[in-house]
This record gives C-alpha cells, structure tokens and sequence, in this order.
C-alpha cells in the first residue's frame, strides 16, 4: 500500500517501510492505487481526475471544534490516544489530544522561520541551527543567544502546554527538537500512522 503525504513545495511517499521525499517539480503521480493526504490546492483538480488516487480527507473521524485544521495536522494527531503531537517543519504546530478527542493547539515560527527573521533584522545576527548548546545557562555570545532564543521559545510553549503529557514528535527538525523536550518521542512516520489508522477503521466498516 502506498501513501502519500502531498504539501505544497515535496510530497513524502510512504511504502511501509521507508520514507521518500520528491519534489513536486515534475514529479509523476503513482499509476497504480495510492491513498492521499493533500494541502496543496494548486493539485486538487489533477488529483481529482486520477482514477487511483484515493482522498483520505473526508474519511477521518477526528472530534474536534477547531476551524480549518490542515489535514497533514489531523492524520498525524490521528494516530494516538492522549499527549502532545508537534510537527516541526517550515512551522511548528502543536496539538493536544485528551482521551480520543482534540483539545486546541497552536503553531509557531519554524526553526528556519526563527533564523530568516532575525537575519532581516540586521546582517549581524546570523547563527548556526545545528550547533549543540545547554538551554540551563545564559549564553556569553550573539550567535548562541539567537540559538538559544529559537530552541528555549519553542519547547518552553511546548513544555508549558504539555505538563506530564507524553509529547510525539515528527517534521523534519523533529529530532533536533526532541533533544530539548522531557518525554518527547520522535517518530518519522506518525502522519502515515495516522493515515493508516483511517484506512483500517474504513475497511472495518465496509
């Protein structure tokens, strides 16, 4: 069974056992059946007019009073029960599930998001993202301070929110996040999870 998570610049291919990003420049559509998440609308119609392209987006039963949650956001909350699920990407959204059901969430600047803005603000305040520092002590320098603003803002609102919730992390700076996070568990495939979750309780019903 192939999944596919389509956004708006890649789309994330998913057989079972292995992850494959593509650019959406001039990629081509599987020919044989796959199951789809989508948030960009540039490729809604195309879809649409593929036989074997098959929509989850209308197939998850997900209890929530939230307006205009992505559907990449719903199909990874989608897979677990109770805690905290953050996507660290372009932006970094946060939600909270309490048994089975949807409590809120919010979004913030991704980690890259964090350094461009800075950057705008004057040539000077440049850092390195993947340099390791101690979020305990104050930093003695610029670069380390705009480090240390961007990684401490992010999991203080996390942390904050958690309390003594298990927090499930995934998105492309997932990893490096999870490093700071008390009781935060990385899993690369918990979007698809959640797809597949949506997937089996359909054919339960058919």
């Amino acid at each position: 069974m192939l999944l596919l998570d389509i956004g708006n610049t890649n789309v994330k291919c998913y057989d079972g056992k292995s992850i494959e990003r593509i650019s959406l420049e001039g990629y081509k559509f599987p020919k044989e059946d796959f199951y789809f998440i989508n948030v960009n609308p540039t490729l809604e119609t195309k879809l649409e007019s593929l036989s074997q392209a098959k929509d989850l987006s209308k197939i998850f039963r997900f209890d929530t009073e939230y307006q205009g949650m992505g559907i990449d956001r719903i199909a990874a909350c989608y897979s677990i029960e109770e805690g905290i699920v953050v996507d660290a990407g372009s932006a970094i959204t946060v939600d909270v599930i309490y048994q089975n059901k949807h409590q809120g969430g919010f979004i913030m600047p991704g980690f890259s998001a964090y350094k461009d803005s800075f950057a705008n603000i004057s040539s000077k305040l440049i850092y390195d993202l993947e340099k390791e520092i101690t979020l305990d002590t104050l930093p003695l320098n610029t670069a380390d301070a705009l480090l240390y603003t961007t990684l401490k803002s992010t999991v203080l609102m996390i942390q904050d929110c958690a309390k003594d919730m298990p927090v499930y992390v995934t998105g492309g700076d997932g990893k490096r996040l999870c490093k700071y996070l008390k009781k935060s568990i990385y899993d690369e495939v918990l979007v698809f999870k959640g797809m597949q979750k949506a997937i089996d309780e359909k054919e339960k019903t058919c």
